[in-house]
């Protein structure tokens, strides 16, 4: 691949940004050997699947049949710009909360009916973010994101790229671990050479910092500990983030910078609103598309867990933003080619869910309580779109039990888990997914 065409790629340019030619020469080349990114969006809190995923069609199921369903889509107490029915996507029905994302139906396809066995958030949240159910409540597997990049290689300035989302790495290499960002505008300021630090970061302290950083310890290859493989990696190490700083990466990511301007018109995005479901979408699109990293995992709505009167404003709300956000986010990798050829988006693999779903059921502080059931949402390279996998059933929506190869609900079949939902996720990349001990959803796998 010509360097330009990867310039191209990355929306960068050469004279504008001065990217280094041995950073761009090895981007470049890694791209050619294994070509797939991925995305793991966490919607945090426990999201409701009557307004998004998974919901039900009010003129059956309503005050009059609630006693004998148990299920309550309570649609009409939501504000005025929702739908009080449901959204006809196409291949499936969405709930009123969709939001943009209700006009990409061919292109992902729903998991209902998981089973979390949990209305724990600590549980159910790293029980997904790992495809391993906890021990009490402490993780017992690195992050699929982790194990992605663990798979893919440290090929890129930050293999991993984290933001608003637990990660662990306990059985991968180092690198693998997510570099975790604490807010959409500090990347600017982690990539720039001069540390690029907030003006309300005290004087003494930038001092402080920026001495540290410009410090060069003789580590060279010498006897005693110099010639160790430790100091090696340092070394190593010390090239590289000397390349990404000195790269001009950093500019990418100034979203308030007049060369991001149609970044900030396809997510929506003003200096108040980057710390938003779009502006985390927004960041997790520049990561991959300037070659920062090839695996993010980033929360896309957060706040969810509405267990009173705000349900109907709040929840409805943040939800949609974190659909409307993740559909953006599709269209912008849709838009953008890849090293090597094609978009984006044909060479991404992404996962979307949340800890476990909320109750069918309005509770008696007009909101909705942690519920065992739960959905997922999968699409990208490796997945067949436009299909619903699974079941809830109409009554409480319990989870039903599946045929793991056609997908559909069977009495003889499993109880759908996270470990199927990652272990199908890995495996729709060419990823090997034997630590999860788990079998695929073969009719989610293109």
């Amino acid at each position: 691949m010509k360097r330009r065409d990867f310039l191209r790629t990355a929306g960068i340019s050469a004279a504008a940004f001065g990217l280094s030619q041995s950073l761009l020469g090895r981007l470049a080349l890694a791209a050619g050997e294994q070509d797939h990114y991925f995305l793991v969006c966490y919607f945090e809190g426990g999201w409701d699947h009557l307004l998004g995923l998974d919901p039900r069609d009010p003129s059956v199921f309503n005050a009059a049949s609630l006693r004998d369903t148990g299920i309550e889509p309570a649609y009409e107490r939501l504000p005025p710009q929702f739908s009080r029915s449901t959204i006809d996507a196409g291949p499936f029905t969405l709930g009123p909360c969709i939001g943009e994302l209700a006009e990409l139906a061919n292109d992902f396809s729903v998991v209902r009916g998981i089973n979390m066995a949990t209305l724990t958030h600590e549980v159910g949240r790293r029980y997904f973010i790992t495809g391993k159910a906890p021990s009490g409540l402490q993780a017992r597997g690195s992050s699929i994101a982790t194990v992605c990049c663990a798979q893919l290689g440290a090929d890129r300035p930050v293999p991993h790229l984290g933001h608003r989302i637990e990660n662990y790495n306990i059985d991968q290499p180092a690198f693998a671990g997510a570099m975790s960002v604490a807010a959409v505008d500090h990347m600017q300021y982690i990539l720039q050479e001069d540390l690029g630090l907030p003006t309300d970061v005290p004087a003494n302290v930038k001092g402080a910092l920026g001495s540290y950083w410009r410090e060069r310890p003789d580590c060279e290859p010498a006897n005693g500990a110099g010639a160790t493989r430790l100091a090696e990696i340092y070394r190593e190490n010390r090239t590289r983030a000397r390349q990404v700083v000195t790269s001009q990466l950093h500019r990418r990511f100034q979203f308030n910078s007049p060369d991001l301007a149609p970044v900030r018109a396809h997510y929506g995005l003003d200096a108040a609103g980057l710390e938003s479901a779009y502006g985390r979408a927004a960041l997790a699109s520049q990561a991959l598309k300037t070659g920062l990293s090839r695996v993010v995992s980033f929360a896309g709505a957060t706040e969810l867990d509405t267990h009173d009167q705000t349900w109907a404003n709040d929840h409805s709300t943040r939800l949609e933003a974190g659909f409307s956000a993740l559909a953006r986010l599709i269209r912008d990798l849709q838009m953008s080619e890849a090293p090597g050829g094609g978009s984006l988006w044909s060479k991404t693999t992404l996962i979307a869910f949340s800890e476990f779903g909320r109750t069918p059921r309005i509770n008696d502080r007009q909101g909705r309580d942690h519920h065992l059931g739960n959905c997922a949402l999968l699409a990208g390279a490796g997945i067949r779109g436009g299909q619903v996998i699974g079941r809830s059933n109409d009554r409480a929506m319990g989870p039903e039990l599946v045929d793991l190869a056609t997908g559909r609900p069977d009495e003889a079949g499993k109880s759908l888990q996270p470990e199927h939902i990652m272990t199908t996720y890995l495996q729709a990349a060419g990823l090997d997914a034997s630590s999860l001990r788990s079998e695929p959803v073969l009719s989610l796998l293109a």
